[in-house]
C-alpha cells in the first residue's frame, strides 16, 4: 500500500505519521484489495480535520472527522473506514456465488424438486469423412470428441482432445 500525507497548517512528525501509516495499515489486514491511501491532515483556529481515503481495487472509502486533537481525529476518521470497510468485505462474503454447470448438475436436488439428469446422453450419427476432415471438424467445435466413420476402413473411429492439448484417435482393432 502506498501512503501519500499532506498537511495543511500544522508541521508534522516522523512519529505521528508512523502512527497514522499504521492505523491506516491495520485495515488492509481485513480489506487486502487497498492500492493507495490518502492522509489529509489540517489545523484551524481551534479545530483539526483528518480526511482519510482509501483507494482499492474497485471501491473508494472516504472519511473525515474534526476533534480538538489531531490524534482523536485520526482515530475516529480510522474508526469510520474500519466499518466501511468491514460492510463491504461482509457484503462480499454474504453475496451468492455463481454455481457452475458442474456444480448444478452435482448438487443434490431440493425437497419437491425434480433430480438432474447423471447422464447426459447423446446419438450422433458418425458421418464418413477422412481423419483430416476430422481434426478441422473438432477444431471448428468446441466438443471435446467427434465420433465419425473412416472413409478409408468404413470403421467407426473417435477423434478427442488430450489434456495437454493434442488430438487423440481411437480406431478398432482389426
Amino acid at each position: 500500500m502506498r501512503f501519500i500525507v499532506t498537511a495543511r497548517g500544522v508541521a508534522i512528525t516522523p512519529a505521528f505519521r508512523a502512527l497514522v501509516e499504521r492505523k491506516v495499515e491495520k485495515l488492509s489486514r481485513i480489506f487486502p484489495k487497498i492500492i493507495d491511501a490518502k492522509i489529509t491532515l489540517s489545523a484551524e483556529k481551534y479545530r483539526r480535520t483528518a480526511r482519510l481515503t482509501l483507494i482499492a481495487k474497485r471501491k473508494i472509502f472516504t472519511s473525515e472527522e474534526t476533534a480538538a486533537n489531531l490524534g482523536a481525529a485520526v482515530d475516529l476518521a480510522a474508526d469510520a473506514l474500519s466499518r466501511q470497510v468491514r460492510q463491504v468485505k461482509d457484503r462480499l462474503r454474504e453475496r451468492k456465488p455463481r454455481v457452475s454447470r458442474r456444480r448444478a448438475l452435482a448438487r443434490t436436488p431440493r425437497e419437491g424438486e425434480p433430480a438432474a439428469p447423471l447422464l447426459v446422453s447423446r446419438r450422433p450419427a458418425p458421418k464418413p469423412m477422412s481423419v483430416e476432415e476430422a481434426v478441422m471438424q473438432l477444431g471448428l467445435r468446441g466438443d471435446q470428441f467427434l465420433v465419425f466413420t473412416n472413409a478409408v476402413t468404413d470403421a467407426i473411429n473417435v477423434l478427442y482432445r488430450r489434456k495437454n492439448g493434442g488430438l487423440g484417435l481411437i480406431e478398432p482393432a482389426r
